[in-house]
C-alpha cells in the first residue's frame, strides 16, 4: 500500500511539473516572439515612424469636432406594441437609400436631408428584468441574452433606443422625427388604440359594478330586518352581524379603476421617452480612442511591411524556380 501511494504522489508531481514546464515555454515563446518583432521594427525604424505618424495623423483628422460622433439615447416605455414591433420597425430607418426620394432617410423622418445626413444609425437594446417585478434592471447593450432564460426575462414594454449623430446640435430634432416615425406606423397605433379601449372599458365597468353594489346596498339598508337565525360551527347565530355592506367589493374597484385610470394618462403615445433622449458628451470617435487605435493599427501594419519587405526576395525566387 505504501509503495502505491508513493507511485500516486509522484505521479501527481510529474504532472505538475509538466503543466509548469509547458506554462515557462510558452512564456519564453512569447518573449522571443515580442523580441524578433521589435527587431523586425528596429531594422526599418524609418518606414515604421513614417506610418506611425501618418495614421496617427489620419486619426486626428476624422476625430475633428465636425466629425465626432455621439450617442443621442434613452429608455422608451412602450403603451401597447411590443418591443419586438418596435424593433421591426424601426430597422427601416437602417436600410434608408438616397437614391429614391421615397427610401431617403430625409423623407421618412420628414427632415431635411441636411439635417437627415446627422443620424448615423438608430439601434434598440432588450431591457432585462432581473427580480421579474416589472422594473427595468439592466440594457443588453452586447445582445447576448439567452431566450431560454426563464429568471431573468426580456422586458416586451420597454425598450433601449440608441441614435448615433455626427454632432449634438440636431439632436432633440431627429430624436423627436425618430418617435414620430414609429408612432405613426399602422400597426403601433392599432396596437395602442387597442390598449386604450382595454383601459377605458375596465374604467366604464368599474363604475357599473360600483353602482350595482351601491344598489344593492341601499336595498339592504331600507328593507325591513328580518330576523336571521342558521346553525353553524355547531352554534346557534341569530341576526347579521354585518355593518359595513360590499366594503371590500366596493374598495377592490376603486383601486382597479384608479390603476386603469393612471395607466390611461401615461398612454399619451404608443412610444414615450419619459427622461427624453440624452446626449452622451464622450464621443464615439475621439482623439485619444481614436489615436490609441491607429498607433495599434499602425504597428500591426508595420510588421506585415517589414516581412513582407524581408522576404520578397525568397518569395519571388521561389516563384521562378522551375
Amino acid at each position: 500500500m505504501e509503495d502505491k501511494k508513493s507511485t500516486n504522489e509522484v505521479n501527481l508531481i510529474d504532472i505538475l511539473a509538466a503543466v509548469w514546464n509547458g506554462i515557462v515555454r510558452m512564456v519564453k515563446f512569447l518573449v522571443n516572439l515580442a523580441g524578433r518583432m521589435l527587431q523586425l521594427l528596429f531594422r526599418h525604424k524609418v518606414m515604421v515612424l513614417i506610418l506611425l505618424i501618418a495614421c496617427f495623423a489620419i486619426s486626428q483628422y476624422f476625430s475633428r469636432p465636425g466629425n465626432r460622433r455621439y450617442h443621442v439615447e434613452g429608455m422608451a416605455v412602450l403603451h401597447g406594441v411590443q418591443a419586438k414591433t418596435v424593433k421591426q420597425i424601426g430597422s427601416q430607418l437602417t436600410i434608408s437609400s438616397p437614391r429614391f426620394e421615397v427610401t431617403s432617410l430625409g423623407h421618412k423622418l420628414g427632415l431635411t436631408d441636411s439635417v437627415a445626413k446627422k443620424l448615423g444609425g438608430v439601434l434598440f437594446f432588450d431591457v432585462i428584468d432581473y427580480k421579474r417585478d416589472s422594473v427595468p434592471d439592466v440594457v443588453d447593450f452586447n445582445r447576448n441574452h439567452s431566450l431560454s432564460d426563464t429568471v431573468n426575462v426580456v422586458m416586451p414594454d420597454y425598450v433601449y433606443i440608441r441614435l448615433v449623430m455626427m454632432g449634438t446640435n440636431h439632436a432633440a430634432e431627429i430624436g423627436e422625427a425618430v418617435l414620430n416615425f414609429i408612432n405613426n406606423n399602422p400597426v403601433v397605433q392599432s396596437d395602442f388604440n387597442t390598449r386604450r379601449n382595454v383601459y377605458k372599458q375596465q374604467i366604464a365597468l368599474a363604475d357599473l359594478e360600483t353602482q350595482r353594489l351601491d344598489s344593492l346596498t341601499l336595498i339592504k339598508y331600507f328593507e325591513q330586518d328580518k330576523p336571521n337565525i342558521k346553525f353553524q360551527d355547531n352554534q346557534l347565530l341569530i341576526g347579521n352581524q354585518h355593518t359595513q355592506l360590499f366594503y371590500g367589493d366596493k374598495l377592490h374597484l376603486q383601486r382597479m379603476k384608479s390603476e386603469a385610470e393612471t395607466k390611461l394618462a401615461q398612454a399619451e403615445a404608443p412610444v414615450v421617452i419619459p427622461s427624453g433622449f440624452i446626449i452622451n458628451p464622450k464621443a464615439v470617435n475621439g482623439r485619444i480612442k481614436n489615436g490609441g487605435n491607429a498607433l495599434i493599427i499602425g504597428v500591426v501594419f508595420s510588421l506585415l511591411l517589414a516581412f513582407i519587405l524581408e522576404n520578397y526576395k525568397k518569395w519571388i525566387h521561389y516563384l521562378n524556380r522551375k
